[in-house]
């Protein structure tokens, strides 16, 4: 793995865009005696993605691979030489003047990441024809269909455009031109994102026709142009006069990069006091970017000294700023449950501020606040040190009151021995928390630098190591910046960076808030929740993205950290954890797996309520004192993934229960843009398609469905890179040695999760589902592959799609028909009937059969049933098809079983059914259809069939007409290679009515079997005259295998079903239905019509 060396940008004005040159002092580093060598350029002010630009807004590579060759003059050392046509072709053309900007500000040239690359080849790049002459240029000698759609790729074989690509370094979204007409995107390569084409025989290409797109979909967001360019030359008043101006705020959720601030910052610049604004704000306050302002909330008298930073990537309508969260909170503006929409702060153009800031502080006293890390005996010395180092690192500005937060590693703390204290230095290892401190007291120095009184520059001080006295006293309460924790990269995979919404994290949101006003402790209002989901669900998440949103502390720990081997020491372990999170309010004390302290079952057998449930309700009651003494509350929060299994004693410690479901359509989507916020996707995937197909997974299961698509991505590009070096071994094409490829050649090449990557992902995810029951899924079976039926379609669809594109017919309390059961004799195509219809409709669908919902233990039958209904209201949209229903839901009273359970399961079935119809949206079973298919009707229950469960009844019988036949035939056969003279109405006018559809597969199958046995007889024959020929230039004997590797050719093996198949197949087909059980049918058929 080579290193990054650092070295200055110089641009040059040319189209070149595959090569790159050097100086020579930096040659000598890089070339390491190579003729010719690639380089990975990173440039960190272009590619450094900003906390409030959107994933379309950023070019599409972070960094860019080119070619390169020592440069003809010049021997500055350490320069990079790279024309400005390849800046704008990869970060886009505003690029340009962002780096303009810069060396006008450094006064010298752009810094840069260079490291030598191996460049790895594409064995798959799709490319978008911008205009017709493209698109049609790209046909001309290809083996292809032109009568193709147009936003269909064609392959091209071989011609010019490949020509023209090969031995260049294709990178995606690049535009490339040809003839002065033709122009091509590149929408996609495969393995890699940049790479090169060594030679058309190993790299497929394709083209899809794009002339129809926008021309800022097509061409993509090269140009960024946005207002507030250029409204910064408007004219404004004396500066002399400008009055303050008010803002809105917006808190930051992640730091903004030095490298995208211009001017750039000086190392020792406080980067907790920094305001950003739009650029034509900048004008209408007098300011140039990275001046001093005097900023204030509230309190006009309490204003401090802020740097002030113009940027372009404000887009938002109206006056607003942006600022950390640890501003915003020292700036006293209104915190949850008050409305933080309504913050605005004031800035005000200050003359002659001193270079350095505000006066320097002569003493300032700092306290700890009382947090579950602070607190921590094991991490005083990591916290004071960190506390140190943070002021030493750079000129802080604080006042009194302020709120200091400090990242620190707890594992690494924890870890390190008292021998190596003095060689543990904090900054060495990313950080896994935050510890706070508060500033208690001030002293200020009336000495200034001119005669300017000190309360000129606000309430800020300058805090300078040297100079100013450190005293740490004390522990405070308070709460903590909202937001702070995403503030911090190293912390963005702890919470997602996009907040939760729904009406369980609103609820729990309202009570922690509600805790938290000025009058709750007179009206007591303590927060006791119980949050009870299946597990993997996100409880313990969102209890944190409340915390976060709130600004309070989290003290977490499990029921089974505490249990001991006897019920006293559990009890005093669990009074101690009430202790410690009292001892950090204001804090929300969240217990996890409430299960394990006590068990329904164990009260059944003693008969008496556990102990350790009246412990707990002591505890939660004397916790409440802490909300007098600290004056904040501690909101005790506790999650189980089973509340059946709690006793009521348990149950009636806690005020509310909230309840989390499995996430549906659009929480997922968040989830799945929270997961893949860092990690790049090819143009193929769409986020809101995968979240449609996602049905039913939980949250946990989102992230594995994540980490399965990346492990699948690299085995991808693992497998490209073999195949590759197979061939150069080979010798096949002369092309490089790729086993040189290291993991930093693929980084720096680019890696995509594809929708192929996730395909595979969900397939697995799905494989391995735990439950037996199984994953609903949207089928993929269109009408096509149905032949006939069209009577039912028509009238399944009028009872499902009905509700679904017109869900305002049913807001006045019509019900919906939610129940159709498919009659008739079997093989009628129920089960696929029923597929297509979910495939139509973007239905989730989930099969169940009998025996699945049977299990030998008492209640856990009906408790399968209500499983299934549940399952399927989480995967809504969703179609529940009960296959073989007669076996699931028979006649009560009929049978034997001596535990009955049958009927049980009948009297479940029966009340799931009833809560679809009564239900609706607010009860969760909106959206959700069932069906049933059976060959015995009459032996089911007679209440299911009235109206409100199974109430539309529809029979599936054979065909009746030899046209019926045809389509179905049709249907089965359109994916295979029919022989021209072969006419399928003739084969169907050949079948007797009473062949099912089954039957009817049965025969369709069978004369693809003869087709292709009747090819390899023809092979056979043709081996054994040439073994009879006895031929020199062939071995003997000949043997099939060398003759299908060898000498056949395609028109030999292509197998074509032809009339005779399906007549061979015809003679040994026996149907599956008699025509006496058509009669048994048909007589069911009439009485049910006739009922």
């Amino acid at each position: 793995m080579t290193l990054p060396i650092n070295a200055h940008l110089k641009l040059v004005h040319s189209q070149e865009t595959q090569w790159v040159e050097v100086s020579e002092d930096l040659w000598k580093l890089v070339s390491a005696n190579q003729d010719s060598i690639a380089l990975s350029v990173t440039v960190p002010s272009l590619a450094t993605r900003t906390p409030i630009s959107t994933r379309d807004s950023q070019p599409s590579l972070d960094s860019f691979i080119a070619r390169c060759r020592p440069a003809t003059e010049g021997k500055k050392e350490q320069v990079i030489y790279v024309s400005s046509q390849l800046i704008k072709s990869v970060y886009g053309s505003d690029a340009l003047s962002r780096l303009d900007d810069e060396e006008e500000e450094e006064e010298t040239m752009c810094r840069v990441e260079i490291r030598t690359v191996q460049l790895i080849e594409l064995d798959e790049i799709i490319l978008g024809a911008l205009n017709e002459a493209s698109y049609t240029q790209a046909q001309k000698g290809n083996r292809v269909d032109v009568v193709r759609r147009a936003t269909l790729p064609i392959m091209i074989d071989h011609n010019a455009i490949s020509t023209l690509l090969s031995d260049k370094i294709i990178r995606s979204s690049e535009i490339y031109h040809f003839d002065h007409e033709l122009a091509y995107k590149v929408l996609m390569t495969n393995p890699v994102r940049q790479g090169y084409i060594h030679s058309s025989e190993r790299t497929r290409l394709f083209v899809v026709n794009v002339s129809d797109m926008d021309d800022d979909e097509a061409l993509g967001n090269s140009v960024s142009l946005s207002s507030v360019s250029f409204n910064t030359l408007n004219a404004q008043p004396d500066p002399v006069v400008i009055e303050p101006r008010e803002y809105d705020v917006k808190i930051l959720e992640r730091k903004w990069p030095e490298t995208r601030l211009c001017p750039p910052p000086s190392a020792n610049e406080d980067d907790e006091n920094r305001i950003f604004m739009k650029l034509k704000d900048l004008a209408s306050c007098g300011l140039f970017s990275g001046d001093w302002a005097l900023v204030s909330a509230n309190d006009p008298k309490k204003s401090r000294l802020c740097k002030i930073y113009g940027v372009d990537d404000i887009l938002e309508e109206g006056d607003v700023v942006y600022l950390s969260p640890t501003l915003y909170f020292n700036l006293n503006l209104p915190l949850p449950p008050e409305s933080t929409s309504a913050a605005k702060i004031t800035v005000t153009r200050v003359q002659e501020v001193p270079e350095r800031g505000p006066p320097v502080s002569s003493a300032v006293t700092i306290a700890r606040v009382a947090s579950p890390t602070s607190m921590d005996k094991a991490l005083q010395s990591i916290c004071l040190d960190s506390l140190k180092q943070w002021f030493e690192q750079k000129e802080r500005i604080v006042c009194k009151g302020d709120i200091i937060a400090i990242p620190i590693n707890e594992d690494m703390a924890r870890l390190r021995s008292s021998e190596d204290e003095s060689s543990f230095k904090p900054s060495t290892h990313p950080p896994t928390t935050l510890v706070y401190f508060k500033v208690i007291r001030l002293d200020t120095s009336d000495d200034t630098s001119n005669n300017t009184h000190p309360s000129y520059y606000g309430s800020g001080r300058r805090v300078v190591p040297s100079k100013t006295q450190m005293v740490q006293t004390g522990v405070e309460y308070s709460r903590v910046p909202v937001g702070s924790i995403s503030y911090y990269h190293d912390f963005a995979e702890k919470l997602p960076l996009v907040r939760s919404s729904g009406p369980t994290y609103d609820q729990l949101y309202e009570l922690v808030s509600s805790s938290l006003h000025f009058a709750g402790l007179n009206f007591d209002l303590s927060c006791n929740v119980l949050f009870h989901g299946p597990r993997g669900s996100g409880k313990s998440t969102l209890v944190k993205e409340v915390a976060e949103s709130i600004g309070v502390h989290v003290y977490e720990f499990s029921i089974y950290d505490i249990l001991s081997d006897t019920d006293a020491k559990t009890e005093a372990y669990l009074r101690a954890k009430f202790e410690k999170a009292a001892a950090v309010a204001p804090c929300i004390m969240l217990i996890r797996h409430m299960e394990g302290l006590a068990k329904k079952s164990a009260v059944v057998e003693s008969g008496q309520e556990p102990l350790l449930a009246t412990v707990l309700e002591d505890c939660i009651k004397n916790i409440s004192s802490a909300h007098a003494v600290t004056g904040y509350p501690v909101m005790i929060i506790a999650t189980t993934g089973d509340i059946d299994t709690l006793p009521s004693s348990v149950l009636s410690c806690f005020k509310h229960e909230i309840s989390i479901h499995a996430p549906d359509e659009k929480a997922r989507l968040q989830i799945l843009k929270n997961l893949l916020y860092h990690s790049p996707l090819a143009p193929d995937v769409s986020l809101s398609n995968l979240a449609t197909q996602t049905a039913a997974l939980l949250a946990k299961d989102l992230v594995d469905l994540v980490a399965r698509a990346g492990v699948l991505a690299l085995q991808r590009i693992n497998r490209g890179i073999h195949r590759e070096t197979n061939e150069s071994e080979e010798g096949s094409t002369g092309g490089p040695d790729m086993s040189m490829v290291t993991a930093s050649d693929i980084r720096a090449a680019g890696v995509t999760l594809t929708a192929a990557d996730f395909d595979g992902a969900l397939g697995e995810a799905r494989a391995s589902y735990s439950d037996s029951i199984g994953a609903p899924k949207i089928p993929n079976v269109t009408w096509d592959d149905v032949g006939g039926l069209a009577h039912v379609k028509d009238d399944i669809l009028d009872t499902i799609q009905l509700p679904l594109e017109h869900p305002e017919l049913f807001g006045s309390g019509l019900k919906k028909r939610s129940g159709i059961l498919l009659y008739g004799p079997p093989g009628t195509g129920k089960t696929l009937l029923a597929k297509a219809i979910a495939t139509s409709c973007s239905l989730n669908f989930f099969s169940v059969k009998g025996p699945e919902l049977l299990n030998m233990y008492i209640g856990e039958s009906e408790a399968n049933v209500r499983r299934v209904f549940q399952r399927a209201r989480d995967a809504k949209p969703c179609v529940i098809f009960f296959d073989e229903l007669d076996s699931v839901a028979p006649k009560r009273g009929e049978k034997g079983d001596s535990g009955g359970v049958m009927d049980r399961i009948v009297s479940q079935l029966l009340a799931e059914l009833d809560g679809m119809s009564e239900g609706g949206e607010e009860a969760g079973v909106g959206d959700v259809f069932v069906i049933g298919a059976t060959n015995r009707p009459d032996l089911l229950d007679p209440a299911l069939l009235r109206p409100g469960r199974f109430d539309k009844l529809l029979y599936l019988g054979v065909s009746q007409d030899h046209e019926s036949q045809l389509k179905i035939i049709e249907a089965l056969t359109r994916k295979f290679r029919l022989h021209p003279d072969l006419d399928l109405r003739k084969v169907a006018e050949r079948c007797p009515f009473h062949y099912t559809g089954a039957d009817f597969y049965a025969l369709c199958s069978d004369a693809m079997l003869k087709a292709m046995t009747r090819v390899a007889e023809t092979i056979d024959a043709k081996v054994n005259k040439l073994n009879q020929e006895k031929r020199p230039d062939l071995p003997d004997p000949v043997t099939t295998q060398y003759y299908l590797s060898h000498l056949v050719t395609p028109e030999e093996i292509t197998v074509q079903v032809q009339e005779v198949d399906f007549i061979k197949a015809l003679e040994e087909l026996v149907p599956s239905v008699s025509a006496t059980e058509l009669e048994h049918y048909s007589k069911v058929r009439e009485k049910f019509e006739k009922d």
